[in-house]
């Protein structure tokens, strides 16, 4: 397999780039900074920001999959997401790629209520925009017309993965802390087994 990836020099993507290399697959990087990420076998880096169509295209041609992890970071639009998506999705249906994979947060849209109640109020301040990007980026990859899965951690940490996530589709579970490299191994696994096609998964 290889994938186009967006968003992995850092957090979750960049656990997804490091097990999806160690599965020898093909990874297609777009970095801002092409030199945040030391050369290794099968990936090709392509410099350049993921709000640039010529990029996102030179980015995903020749992929099977594409695999979006942004997020707002020092520097980038606060509605990265969605803009990123509103430029991906037609790449991706005019390249015949049509496997998406996108990483937002439990707490978007209908998975409100699974934030604990002592954090709804941080999501309705603090992370307000950045929810309301996430919101409307599911909102396009579900209208998309494209075989798409969302999957939606919990609270990110940095400890090593576990093994022990949670995962699944009703709202009763609510979000706990995941570390990132958890997360990054639910999307190898989606990507491999296609079980949450058109679907939205929370995993923590």
């Amino acid at each position: 397999m290889r994938i186009a990836l967006f968003g992995g020099t850092r957090g979750v993507g960049r656990h997804v780039l490091v097990q999806a290399l160690q599965l020898d697959w093909g990874v297609k990087l777009l970095a801002r900074n092409p030199d945040a990420v030391p050369p290794q076998p099968g990936l090709l880096v392509v410099g350049g920001d993921a709000l640039d169509p010529g990029k996102v295209i030179l980015t995903l041609s020749g992929c099977d999959a594409v695999v979006g992890c942004l997020g707002p970071t020092r520097g980038s639009a606060a509605d990265v997401c969605s803009r990123w998506t509103e430029i991906v999705i037609p790449a991706m249906k005019k390249f015949s790629v049509t496997r998406l994979v996108v990483v937002t947060a439990m707490g978007v849209a209908d998975s409100a209520a699974q934030i604990p109640l002592l954090l709804r109020p941080v999501f309705g301040t603090v992370l307000r925009r950045s929810i309301a990007d996430k919101e409307q980026q599911e909102l396009l990859v579900c209208e998309g017309g494209l075989d798409w899965t969302i999957i939606r951690p919990g609270g990110l940490s940095n400890e090593p993965a576990s093994g022990r996530a949670c995962t699944g589709v009703d709202h009763d579970q609510k979000a706990r802390m995941i570390s990132r490299a958890d997360v990054a191994r639910f999307v190898i696994h989606e990507l491999q087994s296609g079980e949450f096609r058109g679907r939205t998964p929370y995993v923590t």
